[in-house]
């Protein structure tokens, strides 16, 4: 017998929904030594989550599994309703219903999916169980197979990390503490790319620590990926960010997906909020449009599209939406998965430091490779939200690498470039964030200067221009109680007051929102600018003030922003500037990205770009002097 997936227990009852519901009269009570729930009479707990529930939609499209059955580990007596529901169902359907007398731990009641379940329509099924007895206890379960295994599944689990040492130490000690994980083949490779953790932390054989220069989460991954195509026994490869919530359980059902299919598709796993535990943020994106309010597609080349975003998952109805699969371009690097022949295809990743290198390498296995990006529901990570994030240095990466992932597509021209490029540049200015304004400039200018620019640039140097360039101009942070006041007082009157006059917005633009006017036209008073997991103020709210408070949902500090007439004209024209000198050399540096994108993605490359040989030396040559002196 293989299991499939286990039935969870959530970690804290924050996330309880997400797991299992007890009605009234039941309870659960948590503890790492082993969790159950307790029923009394005609009481019920339910297993219509989005962790507990198994998506036979996916299981039938991708994997060769026929013969399923729960093992349920139960003590008291019970009746057991197994149920499915579709997409847009209002009703559901029941699949099994059976009464159990007697039961104890030690002998797991059987419940079997229908031997039919891959022939029907179906969509996602789930357990219900009520008790009938006086006191009833559920400690456990699983989804099991009798059917061999197609494949036996070896993973290499990638992480790098720059001192974010608690989340890692976390996520290590969450996958090495998962017993029913040892029986598995895996391996853990952290690439320390701020050399700040000890070997000794890691003694473990399932545990590699690499100590590494600072290349960026590009350069750290594709380190993580040379060692274990050195190794030479991983099937599989698994990327994982560093800044984590894992459930383990992820892990176990990915490499179960893996030993039952013959297909070969990356798995991307969902990402949900960090702060909101029980929303989803990400099941896979769409590079380079975005859904409308009419719901057609609009093209937007800087854009990434999460078409199942801010789905409520405590809810059966959202749950449900995610048995429609959408077809995405890629997944992020908190959690993407692909079999080590569907890397050597692919090659490595291109040295983008960080910022859509996982939405290039994703969009590149698709199109390149016609390989499938699956948002297997159930297999997810929390993360920090794109809401709450505030780094002005990420736009020059941002900006820059989504540049050169368009030049190795040819999917941008000139005049697309230059028009979305300045629709940004242009809100960035409205908004007085000079700084962004200013890192996504360089990003543009340092994409003109060719790849040999990337080639011979140190990554540590560069990033540390790009850091003091995000710094040029004074915005102060603000500490969040200064303007408790302020907030409270605003913040509904913010969310409701969002719709402007074609009038008032076109004066605003043509007056760089307020930048143009004379003095005593502006306003003195500070505004309180939102942006949150459910709205972002829109730039015309900030017109003819002077003064713009940032309030970020999830982030502890806000950000004052001030206008600077001199600063953000300059801005302006040093950007009009570099748009026009750039036109007669677009295709010839779009074309040079293009032809080196081989180059760039080799192993051979790599090894320079790292100086891995250097080491390899560096390294004989201290164990030569190490046996000299003993």
């Amino acid at each position: 017998m293989n299991v499939i997936s286990r039935i969870q227990f959530p970690q804290t009852t924050e996330t309880s929904d997400l797991y299992i519901k007890c009605h009234d009269g039941s309870s659960l009570n948590l503890s790492p030594e082993g969790s159950t729930a307790v029923l009394s009479r005609n009481t019920i707990v339910s297993f219509n989550t989005y962790f507990n529930s198994f998506y036979e939609v996916f299981y039938a499209k991708y994997t060769e599994l026929n013969s399923l059955h729960y093992l349920l580990n139960l003590q008291g007596d019970f009746r057991v309703f197994l149920y499915r529901e579709l997409v847009k169902s209002k009703n559901r359907d029941i699949l099994f219903e059976e009464s159990f007398e007697n039961c104890q731990l030690a002998e797991p009641v059987k419940v079997a999916l229908p031997h039919r379940w891959r022939s029907e329509e179906i969509g996602r099924a789930y357990l219900e169980i009520t008790c009938l007895s006086e006191r009833g206890i559920f400690s456990g379960g699983c989804i099991a197979t009798h059917q061999p295994k197609l494949r036996e599944v070896s993973l290499g689990i990638i992480t790098c990390t720059f001192k974010k040492e608690t989340y890692l130490r976390k996520t290590v000690s969450t996958i090495l503490a998962d017993n029913s994980l040892k029986e598995k083949q895996y391996k853990v490779f952290i690439v320390d790319n701020g050399m700040t953790l000890k070997a000794e932390e890691f003694e473990n054989s399932k545990v590699k620590l690499i100590p590494h220069k600072n290349f960026g989460g590009s350069g750290g991954f594709t380190r993580g990926l040379i060692q274990a195509l050195q190794e030479n026994c991983y099937t599989h490869l698994l990327l994982m960010d560093d800044d984590i919530d894992l459930e383990s359980e992820s892990i176990y059902r990915l490499i179960s997906v893996y030993e039952y299919t013959d297909q070969d598709f990356v798995v991307a796993g969902s990402m949900l909020d960090l702060y909101q535990k029980n929303m989803l943020c990400d099941a896979g994106s769409i590079y380079g449009k975005y859904r409308g309010m009419d719901g057609n597609f609009v093209y937007s080349p800087f854009v990434t599209f999460a078409p199942k975003q801010r789905l409520n998952l405590a809810k059966t109805s959202d749950i449900n939406l995610l048995l429609s699969e959408d077809d995405t371009d890629f997944g992020g690097f908190w959690f993407f998965s692909f079999s080590t022949n569907l890397l050597k295809q692919a090659k490595l990743l291109l040295p983008f430091f960080i910022k859509v290198d996982d939405v290039e390498f994703g969009v590149r296995i698709k199109e390149r490779l016609g390989k499938s990006i699956v948002g297997f529901p159930g297999i997810a990570v929390w993360h920090e939200p794109f809401y709450a994030k505030a780094i002005t240095w990420n736009n020059y990466y941002d900006y820059r690498n989504h540049l050169v992932t368009h030049a190795t597509r040819n999917s941008l021209g000139y005049f697309d470039a230059v028009k979305f490029f300045t629709k940004v540049l242009l809100y960035k200015l409205f908004v007085f964030d000079y700084n962004s304004a200013e890192a996504m400039l360089r990003g543009f200018v340092d994409y003109m200067k060719g790849p040999n620019f990337l080639k011979q640039k140190d990554p540590e140097a560069l990033h540390a221009e790009v850091v003091n360039l995000s710094k040029t101009y004074s915005s102060q942070t603000v500490a969040v109680d200064s303007i408790a006041d302020l907030h409270a007082s605003e913040t509904a009157s913010a969310i409701n007051n969002q719709r402007y006059s074609l009038g008032k917005m076109l004066i605003g633009f043509l007056t760089l929102n307020g930048h143009l006017l004379p003095e005593f036209l502006l306003s003195k008073t500070n505004v309180l600018y939102l942006m949150t997991s459910e709205h972002t103020d829109l730039w015309p709210k900030v017109y003819r003030s002077k003064r713009m408070i940032v309030y970020r949902e999830g982030n502890s500090s806000m950000q004052q922003y001030e206008m600077n007439r001199v600063t953000g004209i300059s801005i302006l024209l040093k950007w009009l500037f570099v748009a026009a000198s750039s036109s007669v050399r677009w295709s010839s540096v779009s074309a040079n990205w293009r032809n080196s994108f081989e180059e760039l993605t080799s192993s051979e490359f790599w090894n320079k770009y790292l100086k891995l040989d250097q080491q390899v030396e560096e390294q004989k040559e201290g164990a030569t002097y190490a046996s000299t002196k003993l």
